[in-house]
């Protein structure tokens, strides 16, 4: 039979232990959870980030549609004539990438 001591120094054990545990418990749920808030928080804004892109997008093609609607072919190549010169090095660098892109577009294999 057991003696009282060696009891209660196993019940002691025992509860240091348990103690022990559900502080791992604790700690691991605790840093679980602010792992997972921490997420949460970086989703929501890179979803904040996409949402503003997408309106941003969104905006720009009302923008274009409007213009399209409300201009005729010589409205247009006048806004055409004033950008190329206001930026003839851009526009001469797209004029070399269309170019291109038709060359390859109507290039017989």
């Amino acid at each position: 039979m057991a003696t009282p001591s060696l009891t209660a120094s196993l019940s002691d054990a025992s509860s240091r232990v348990q103690e022990k545990a559900s502080e791992a418990f604790r700690t691991g749920r605790t840093a679980t959870a602010d792992a997972l808030d921490s997420t949460a928080a970086r989703i929501n804004a890179g979803g904040d980030k996409v949402a503003e892109v997408a309106h941003s997008t969104a905006d720009r093609l009302g923008n274009s549609a409007t213009y399209l609607r409300d201009n005729g072919p010589r409205e247009m190549v006048s806004d055409i004539e004033s950008l190329i010169k206001a930026h003839p090095g851009k526009s001469l660098i797209v004029a070399a990438v269309l170019g291109f892109l038709a060359g390859r577009a109507f290039r017989r294999d």
